[in-house]
């Protein structure tokens, strides 16, 4: 998620110019190398666009050269000074433009070279809840979240993450109890078996470019089961039923006492119902058992579908459900549903630059493809195509580059023409298509 790819990383990221190697230094036949190479912090923790200077220090027999290298091999020169007692040192300021991850120092005095690794980190914020807040023992609670990390836009969803969820009893201390990994949008949820009453909380470990997150805490109270319930005999009748007849549904609600099962009365039980390819139950109707615990309701046909009752429960009785009664409703003319709409998407902060470029020199392509979900949000893991136009020409197609998971793309191509630039996203099944801006760049011969 956090490694990025930058369209002019030489000056701009790095904030100085590229070394190719280290140059040699005089005297090596006799001077001492260079040793005893430091980094503070370490890790360096880039949280806010202020950003973070980070100061880099070695011993050796003459100052030498110096320089930093980031994960992706890209290279910034220090200019270190001394410090005394031949201690050497440099200091440079790290912001949202440098890659986080593992950077070296590499410092070269006395024609002997030494290096040293460490790590540049990005901010995370790790957010928690435990639902519901009190729950009967032997019941399911449920653990969502959402982890982020911090860059110059903002927050970020942080995905394919391992984030470890913790316990602790009343009276006890924190431990492990599992893990999750996080989604395309950060968020994890999973549902744990509550019992005993504690606190739950997430923590992420961190990585080589992130630093780590614990959650706030959030205590669940876990009650002492109540009386187990069933509902028995449940039926939804006529089956099969023409659409706007009225079908029956008929049930019998227990509980569990010294004596065995025996009807539960005057209790409210729900009528539930699922359309046949849906996802959710919809509450339909209710209906208060009688002495013996029985309960009816009549309503209309009108979709074939799944049905059941449900008792929610009570402050001495548990929850129970009723298995499910599928009924077939027979229409004249089925409807399909009508298909889903597709997202609208968009390509942002599209830029072809330099402006002008040399003959044969690179063009550097960046930006970032959207789609709309309540909000426009990165699309991640899609394909874009490059397409150039000469004045008075027509379109055709140069490259495909990739979205990255917050949708941003990186390339580069060879300018040979004077001409306009865009990027194409071309649709799919859940995205329309859509196209940046254009762009018109200057070839110097």
């Amino acid at each position: 998620m956090l490694k990025r790819i930058h369209a002019a990383i030489a000056a701009v990221a790095l904030g100085g110019a590229v070394l190719v190697a280290l140059p040699a230094t005089a005297g090596a036949a006799t001077a001492a190398g260079p040793s005893d190479l430091t980094v503070s912090p370490s890790p360096v923790v880039v949280g806010s666009g202020a950003g973070t200077t980070a100061t880099f220090t070695y011993k050796a027999s003459e100052e030498g050269a110096a320089r930093l290298v980031d994960r992706d091999g890209r290279t910034v020169t220090l200019d270190p000074g001394p410090a005394g007692s031949g201690t050497y040192a440099a200091r440079y300021g790290f912001t949202f433009r440098d890659e986080p991850g593992v950077w070296k120092l590499q410092v070269r005095a006395a024609g002997r070279t030494a290096t040293t690794e460490f790590q540049v980190h990005w901010t995370t914020d790790l957010d928690f809840d435990a639902a519901p807040d009190v729950v009967d023992r032997g019941d399911r609670i449920r653990l969502t979240g959402a982890l982020a990390y911090r860059d110059g836009h903002g927050l970020q969803a942080y995905d394919g993450q391992r984030v470890y969820l913790a316990f602790k009893p009343v009276g006890g201390s924190y431990s492990r109890v599992g893990s999750v990994t996080t989604d395309r949008r950060g968020r994890f949820s999973v549902d744990r078996t509550a019992d005993r009453t504690g606190w739950w909380r997430a923590e992420f470990e961190g990585a080589s470019d992130a630093e780590p997150a614990t959650s706030d805490s959030d205590r669940v109270d876990v009650r002492a089961q109540a009386g187990r319930t069933r509902i028995t005999g449940f039926d939804a009748s006529p089956e099969p039923v023409d659409a706007g007849k009225t079908l029956h549904l008929r049930g019998r609600l227990e509980i569990s006492g010294f004596a065995g099962w025996s009807g539960y009365p005057s209790r409210q039980v729900k009528i539930l119902f699922k359309p046949a390819g849906g996802y959710n139950w919809q509450h339909v109707t209710s209906d208060w058992t009688d002495s013996y615990g029985r309960f009816s309701a009549d309503v209309k046909a009108r979709t074939s579908g799944w049905w059941r009752a449900e008792f929610e429960g009570a402050s001495e009785a548990g929850y129970s459900a009723s298995a499910t009664d599928y009924v077939a409703v027979r229409v004249p003319r089925p409807t399909p549903p009508p298909p889903a709409p597709k997202a609208h998407t968009r390509v942002v902060q599209f830029n072809a630059a330099p402006e002008p470029v040399g003959y044969h020199r690179y063009l550097t392509f960046r930006g970032e493809l959207q789609a709309w979900d309540h909000r426009w949000e990165g699309y991640g893991h899609q394909k874009v195509t490059v397409w150039f136009k000469k004045a008075g020409g027509s379109w055709h197609y140069v490259k495909t580059l990739w979205t990255n998971s917050t949708g941003r793309f990186w390339g580069k191509t060879t300018a040979s023409a004077s001409g306009y630039w865009k990027v194409v996203f071309a649709g799919n099944g859940e995205a329309d298509r859509s196209t940046s801006r254009i762009d018109w760049v200057r070839v110097k011969r």
